[in-house]
């Protein structure tokens, strides 16, 4: 819409306002210069027209709308946001007080694995509680005009706990549905996880790279590089050393046993090649990245992809 209203402003406007857009030069250069054009009384687009296409777009905006609701409201009223853009002090109290329960439950639903159901109400109860102290003191000490100018950290470090306990929960439901997809449709959920997962979890990395490699001037592809290389570092040693020590934990005092898979040596040899390759390479080119560094990287990765594919769909037709 907003497009369309641009195109049809440029075609009321005069050859010699045109020109001066294409030239670069300032129009309000030529304010002292001559009178601005008469303003027609006749509009230079059909009114009738801007306004049906005009209903239409919001109709299609309620309707998406309403779709996302159900899916962005319980993420709205249970993680804190405190920016200027989306302050609300009814969504704020409304947050601080539902965190605490929205945690209670996905910590339930891990214990009864092991414990059962016993103690679940009394950790429900002290949630509500938790939960309702914290709803007053943000009721108290908020305003509805602005977000809270003291006390930040707290806010902040709640947003990013709530953030991740999404994550977690979205995450779980999705190999969940990759499990289910490939028992409808016949396909190992391995392959799924090397393909689907794998590719919609880096595609947001993957341009985020691209971009800052692109427009990121003379210090962008370096930035891009160290990004490529740090994300998984971060997921592989934060990400494992969490939940291993979580897992180790809740085994305690027997030990956390990892069922046996082949497939991980050779997940985790294409991985060391890809490292050895990218680190033999870089110092033999002195440091300048070309075709030569990426065309490996790709053929390490289609080897590993074939070969896992082969693998999967060979064993699904017992070969």
């Amino acid at each position: 819409m907003q497009f369309y209203s641009k195109k049809q402003n440029n075609v009321s406007l005069k050859p010699s306002t045109l020109d001066s857009l294409e030239n670069g030069v300032p129009l309000l250069g030529y304010v002292d210069d001559q009178e601005p054009p008469p303003v027609s009384s006749k509009p230079s687009f059909p009114l009738e027209d801007h306004h049906q296409e005009s209903s239409k777009l919001l109709c299609i905006g309620k309707v998406l709308h309403l779709l996302e609701l159900p899916l962005y409201l319980p993420r709205r009223l249970t993680i804190p946001v405190v920016s200027e853009e989306k302050w609300s002090k009814p969504f704020a109290v409304a947050s601080v007080s539902l965190s605490p329960i929205l945690l209670t439950t996905l910590f339930n639903t891990q214990r009864q694995k092991k414990f059962g159901s016993s103690g679940n109400l009394v950790s429900y109860f002290a949630a509500g509680l938790v939960g309702i102290v914290l709803g007053n003191l943000a009721f108290v000490n908020t305003n509805s005009s602005s977000p809270p100018k003291k006390w930040l950290f707290p806010w902040l470090a709640g947003g990013f706990l709530m953030s991740v306990t999404w994550t977690y929960i979205i995450a779980e439901e999705l190999v969940s549905l990759l499990v289910s997809m490939g028992y409808i449709l016949g396909i190992d959920p391995s392959v799924l996880g090397l393909t689907l997962l794998a590719w919609g979890n880096s595609v947001g990395d993957l341009i985020t790279n691209v971009a800052m490699a692109v427009n990121g001037g003379p210090d962008g592809a370096q930035v891009a590089i160290s990004g490529c290389y740090a994300g998984p570092m971060f997921n592989t040693l934060l990400g494992l050393g969490v939940s291993f020590v979580i897992s180790a934990w809740d085994s305690y005092p027997s030990s956390y046993v990892i069922p046996g898979d082949g497939s991980l040596y050779e997940t985790l040899g294409f991985l060391m090649a890809g490292l050895v390759w990218a680190l033999v390479v870089l110092p033999w080119k002195g440091m300048k990245l070309d075709s030569v560094l990426g065309v490996g990287l790709l053929c390490i990765y289609l080897c590993f992809l074939v070969l896992r594919l082969c693998r999967a769909v060979g064993g699904g037709f017992g070969l």
